[in-house]
């Protein structure tokens, strides 16, 4: 019965700081997509740019899924606040479009040391070439 109050305290410590910590990073996530799209993935890590530097990047593997009628090539822009952004397109390479209900997917790299503390930007736009 004396472990009951303790547990419950360390419980609920563990619950208000998963609340906080995930609300502050939801708010300086950004996303801007166009609504012939629909982004179903994104995955970040980091990769070392060079095998004998030391400098990394971090990269985003973002996938998307063209929900229009007709097919798109789409742009995809992501930003690190302070670190800069890069540009990607999927299809990733070729002239080709996206075939209507069909998933692409592109790895945009940003060159910084760790991943992002203050939240990134994801925008996606279909475009009619590179």
């Amino acid at each position: 019965m004396k472990r009951l109050p303790k547990l419950f305290i360390i419980l609920m410590a563990v619950f208000c700081s998963l609340v906080f910590s995930t609300t502050v990073m939801a708010e300086a996530l950004s996303f801007d997509i166009t609504d012939k799209a629909e982004l179903t993935k994104v995955g970040m890590y980091l990769k070392k740019i060079r095998k004998k530097s030391t400098q990394e990047a971090v990269v985003f593997d973002i996938t998307i899924k063209n929900t229009n009628s007709v097919p798109h090539l789409y742009s995809v822009t992501v930003a690190i606040p302070g670190a800069g952004g890069s540009e990607g397109f999927i299809p990733a390479e070729g002239d080709k479009k996206l075939a209507p209900k069909a998933e692409g997917t592109t790895s945009i790299g940003i060159i910084y040391p760790e991943f992002p503390k203050a939240g990134y930007m994801i925008k996606i736009v279909a475009v009619e070439a590179r």
